[in-house]
């Protein structure tokens, strides 16, 4: 029996809200643009499929328009082409980011920790030498130190494990919790940094080029240096036109590519690819780095960008390693830690662990015995 009651206007906000959905769907269901137009009308059965491949409740078709929600935390775009509306994916990943933080820092209090010393220390001195000199601290590195590692990968893999050291949670991730079907979209978002003095979290998205994961990490600790939460897109590694924004850009920029050391190559040997090779970033990160030192013109830039750009989200992809390569990404070693330390001193149960990581017993000891 067709369900004629729906608002089919719901469904047309729903196909340009979520046009890879929209998609998906329309390969399942032959009839969905005439339910869209109001000729025909899907069967209660299709329209709980429908509800489950867009990823909205049921009852959604029979509301006059589709709930708006905003991001419970500060959004920066390079380009504002129009009004933000975050993907529901980007929702759920913040979600879930909090639940983490949540269930960390109620742990950590319960423990007896306390501030970490680094978070929020600059709230009120944003000054780019000190916080550049603080990183370096926390990530325990000093100048030339990207090309004493052999690959963009590895210069990862040692920022990020310097950072869970430090006791930052690093959640990297490409999907949706573990829903292959929800993939995160790099151009919406590359990134975001939840503060806390406690336990605070920064999220990568899997999706994007090593060399730029790399930029929004260190971007994403500066947040931390300065007390601020965000989500950024970072388009063209590219800061919003907000003051905090563009100060942490320049903070990122001078920590990766040192304006001394960049110099001092740049008059040896003028080749992008080779200096984001030295330094383990983007092409586009040391082109910028070069128009801002006032050591390329604009035309240059503009020049070397309209090149470059088509092809900097396909070189240096991450490829997926195996499950429990992607489950450590996706909690973090540092969260797993305090879960199977709390696990094991009673502060939580074991049952408590297996509902916020959303893995069966087996995973979860095969998980955390293979990386602690």
């Amino acid at each position: 029996m067709k369900v004629k009651n729906i608002n089919t206007k719901i469904l047309l906000e729903l196909k340009e809200l979520k046009p890879n959905a929209y998609y998906n769907c329309k390969n399942k269901f032959s009839k969905l643009d005439k339910w869209i137009s109001g000729e025909d009308y899907p069967t209660y059965n299709q329209l709980v499929e429908l509800s489950k491949r867009f990823n909205v409740p049921f009852g959604y078709f029979f509301l006059e328009k589709l709930p708006r929600y905003d991001l419970p935390i500060p959004h920066y775009r390079t380009i504002k082409e129009n009004d933000f509306i975050p993907s529901e994916e980007l929702l759920d990943t913040i979600k879930f980011a909090q639940k983490i933080q949540e269930w960390s820092k109620d742990i950590l209090l319960e423990w007896g920790n306390t501030k970490i010393e680094f978070c929020g220390k600059y709230k009120n001195n944003y000054v780019l030498n000190a916080i550049v000199e603080e990183l370096k601290k926390i990530f325990d590195i000093n100048d030339g130190w990207a090309n004493s590692q052999n690959s963009w990968k590895d210069a990862l893999k040692y920022l990020v494990s310097k950072a869970e050291e430090k006791e930052i949670i690093v959640l990297l991730n490409g999907i949706v919790g573990n829903n292959t079907h929800r993939k995160l979209n790099v151009e919406e978002f590359r990134g975001f940094v939840l503060y806390d003095e406690i336990a605070p979290v920064v999220f990568i998205n899997n999706n994007d080029a090593i060399s730029a994961k790399i930029f929004t990490l260190i971007h994403e600790v500066v947040h931390l240096l300065i007390g601020q939460s965000a989500s950024f897109d970072l388009r063209n590694f590219q800061a919003a036109d907000n003051e905090i924004e563009k100060f942490c850009d320049k903070c990122t920029a001078e920590f990766l590519v040192p304006e001394k050391e960049l110099s001092n190559l740049f008059q040896k040997k003028k080749d992008y690819e080779e200096l984001a090779k030295y330094f383990k970033v983007s092409q586009i990160v040391i082109a910028r780095r070069l128009l801002d030192l006032n050591l390329i013109d604009q035309n240059s830039f503009f020049e070397f960008l309209q090149n470059v750009e088509k092809t900097e989200y396909k070189k240096n992809l991450g490829k997926g390693g195996n499950f429990y390569d992607t489950e450590r990404n996706r909690l973090s070693p540092r969260f797993l830690g305090i879960l199977k330390s709390a696990i094991e001193s009673n502060t939580i149960s074991f049952r408590d662990a297996l509902l916020v990581t959303n893995l069966n017993i087996k995973t979860f000891s095969n998980l955390t015995s293979r990386i602690l």
